[in-house]
């Protein structure tokens, strides 16, 4: 679980808050968590989908000027590139 170390403060209507109040009550939450929620589903996701989009775009424009083809099976070349990272630094190969 994350830890929260900063603060926001928010100025609510009677209504609003008794609005949040009932919907934090109903899901069992505090306040606060709700709010995250909210923020997190509304604005921050849209955000991290965002730049998930432009570094696969960016990698895809990459792979257009790359010298050499990525490779057919993604797990039997991380295991010869680990190989080949480690020789020399100890291990038996």
């Amino acid at each position: 679980m994350s830890r929260y170390t900063r603060k926001v403060e928010v100025r609510l209507t009677e209504d609003q808050y008794r609005e949040l109040a009932a919907i934090a009550a109903k899901q069992h939450k505090k306040i606060g968590a709700v709010v995250r929620e909210a923020l997190e589903q509304t604005y921050l996701a849209s955000l991290q989908r965002e730049r998930i989009r432009r570094a696969a775009t960016e990698l895809l424009e990459l792979s257009k000027t790359a010298k050499t083809a990525p490779p057919e099976n993604y797990h039997e070349w991380e295991e010869e590139y680990s190989r080949l990272k480690w020789a020399g630094h100890g291990s038996d190969e």
